[in-house]
């Protein structure tokens, strides 16, 4: 009689584990045609894909072990549609890759290969959640863009109620420095009442890669390298608010980033105000502005975007952008190359699908 009940035991903990678990396979895709006025001193037809948002796919999956607590993870990958190459090169998942302890009580506690809370409570608030990459600040030195994902990262989130959220962030360094991999300190919290929401986020990063000239078409000053170094320390902080009344939101942000190099240092400061209006429930239409100032140099940024849901996982898009910047910096936006003088405009239609 032993056996044959060991044997049931045995089949059945497959079926119980399953049934506790989870494993689920996502996506997004965006991709569409754009009309860059001033692409190094000409016009140009590109075919140009994850604009609006970057295209990934990923694997999240959960962990019921009971009393609310779960075990979680995400893998995520990034890439180009049009060449189907890897965006974050040498990376197979190069968008996010941790595990970690999530409690229905006591929030997440999760390692690996993160994003900061700049992209968890910010970014929402920019007009760039919206246009996409044309509407995030000069060389997305704010990280609004989520262009920074940090490696070998400890990070614990919590959200108590009463429409609040905060979290801290850890990473330790790692060799050589580059974008994300030096030792970062980051934390952050946000407010969402309803009709008016807030949100604050600090980032720290040493040993961060940049090369002005390419990314915000100037350099950072007569103290800094030229081309491509890397800062010994890259700060930021940054707040916004938003206030919704039915169909319309209106939404205000600042950002200030110092990056010093030895014992020079200077600071980017980008003001924003947006308007998003829920025209009908599957017509929205959003509108921006930014300036952003870094001595000698303003960048002044307008953009607006017409989006229409074909349904609840596709939709339709246009949108255009225009950017001046003075004080002898090229125009910039993400993933165009920069302009041959402070002007730039750019229009385009895309569609995008979520899966």
């Amino acid at each position: 009689m032993k056996k044959p009940l060991a044997m049931a035991v045995a089949l059945a903990l497959p079926a119980i584990a399953h049934a506790q678990s989870a494993v689920t396979l996502y996506g997004l895709i965006d991709t569409g045609v754009t009309y860059v006025w001033n692409s190094g001193g000409k016009g140009q037809l590109v075919a140009a894909d994850g604009i609006l948002q970057s295209n990934r796919f990923g694997l999240r999956g959960s962990e019921d072990l009971g009393g609310g607590t779960h075990v979680v993870f995400t893998l995520e990958n990034g890439f180009a549609l049009n060449t189907g190459a890897d965006s974050q090169p040498g990376l197979m998942f190069g968008r996010q890759a941790f595990v970690g302890l999530t409690n229905d009580k006591w929030g997440s506690l999760t390692f690996g290969r993160q994003y900061d809370f700049i992209w968890d409570y910010m970014t929402l608030y920019s007009i760039g959640s919206r246009v996409g990459a044309y509407g995030f600040h000069p060389g997305d030195y704010d990280h609004l863009g989520g262009t920074l994902r940090i490696n070998n990262a400890v990070k614990y989130s919590v959200t108590p109620g009463a429409g609040f959220s905060f979290g801290a962030l850890y990473a330790f360094g790692a060799e050589p420095a580059g974008t994300g991999n030096g030792r970062v300190v980051a934390a952050g919290g946000q407010y969402s009442g309803g009709v008016f929401a807030a949100a604050i986020a600090y980032n720290n990063v040493h040993g961060m890669s940049l090369n002005p000239e390419a990314q915000i078409g100037t350099t950072l000053g007569p103290s800094f390298p030229a081309g491509a170094f890397t800062a010994s320390n890259m700060e930021n902080l940054e707040a916004a608010a938003s206030v919704t009344l039915g169909p319309s939101s209106t939404r205000a942000l600042f950002t200030a980033t110092t990056i010093r190099y030895q014992n020079e240092s200077v600071t980017m400061r980008s003001y924003e105000i947006s308007e998003v209006f829920q025209i009908t429930p599957e017509l929205s239409a959003s509108a921006g502005y930014s300036l952003t100032r870094l001595s000698p140099s303003t960048w002044h940024v307008a953009t607006a975007i017409l989006d229409y849901a074909l349904s609840k996982r596709t939709d339709v898009y246009i949108s255009a952008a225009w950017q001046d910047a003075t004080g002898g910096a090229r125009a910039t936006f993400l993933t165009l190359p920069a302009s041959s003088n402070g002007h730039d405009a750019a229009a385009r239609v895309g569609i995008r699908t979520l899966f």
